[in-house]
């Protein structure tokens, strides 16, 4: 009689081996479909819409899209910073007197927010290209 040898074929099919495998792609088909969820899936209204806009270098229709966002929420989260890049889209399209005015509202209303030192810094660059 001969010894029952198994393929290498059939070891891997066997089912602890089988039971692995499927584990294995259960766990791969989670992490990926946790992946997908990434922060540009967030939607956060008329600012997701601006920072398209922005990204794209569209910045009259940013400018319109942040000011909503202002206008519907004026004490938000993202509020300041909707205003900061309301102005770098001015300073963009070549309105330095409309960039600076908002630059020095977010500065004097917020001075203890990480915003008013980068409204500080874009108002330095603004007057160096004037000077």
């Amino acid at each position: 009689m001969k010894p029952n040898r198994r393929s290498p074929l059939a070891k891997v099919f066997s089912s602890n081996a089988l039971l692995s495998v499927c584990g294995l792609l259960f766990t791969v088909l989670i992490f990926s479909s946790c992946a997908r969820h990434s922060s540009e899936q967030f939607y956060f209204g008329s600012y997701s819409e601006a920072e398209q806009l922005y990204n794209k270098g569209q910045y009259a229709k940013a400018i319109e899209k942040y000011q909503d966002y202002v206008n519907d929420n004026p004490e938000g989260n993202l509020a300041v910073i909707s205003n900061y890049y309301i102005a770098k889209s001015h300073a963009a399209l070549g309105h330095a007197d409309q960039a600076k005015e908002i630059y020095q509202k977010i500065i004097k209303e917020h001075p203890d927010l990480v915003w008013a030192n980068f409204a500080e810094t874009q108002l330095k660059e603004l007057e160096n290209k004037q000077n």
